[in-house]
């Protein structure tokens, strides 16, 4: 073999390499973006003061029932639009969860549960629920 070809065998060996490594590193880079960007926040919680008071608890019911009407919203939404806004849906036991914990660039740890009953069909019969926010000072 000549030496011509030796390097060019080894010039390509190097640009595989380097490609490799570079896609790792990217691969790593968009990984840790995502770790670090927490996740959207459902619109229900958005804005809401530290869960202190009971008028923070009450802050929290007006907005379940401004969004969610008795009589007239179906559960089969309800269930659809918190499952679209980032809660975890339990429908057999009619609950909704929501749960993030304190990260890099969010230190506040978040919470919210709401529950619901049918009525005598599809209808919101009735709907309850309450959020925690705690920010570390």
């Amino acid at each position: 073999m000549s030496t011509d070809a030796g390097r060019s065998l080894l010039r390509g060996r190097n640009i595989i390499i380097a490609a490799a490594l570079i896609a790792l590193f990217g691969a790593f880079g968009v990984r840790m973006w995502r770790f670090v960007a927490p996740p959207a926040l459902p619109t229900l919680l958005e804005g809401l003061p530290e869960s202190k008071t009971e008028a923070d608890q009450r802050l929290f019911q007006a907005r379940l029932a401004k969004r969610f009407h008795l009589g007239s919203t179906e559960v089969e939404d309800l269930i659809v639009e918190l499952r679209d806004d980032g809660f975890t849906v339990d429908a057999d036991n009619d609950v909704a969860t929501y749960e993030r914990r304190a990260d890099i660039s969010d230190k506040c740890r978040r919470s919210a549960n709401i529950h619901w009953s049918r009525g005598e069909g599809d209808e919101l019969a009735t709907i309850t629920g309450g959020y925690s926010l705690h920010c570390p000072h």
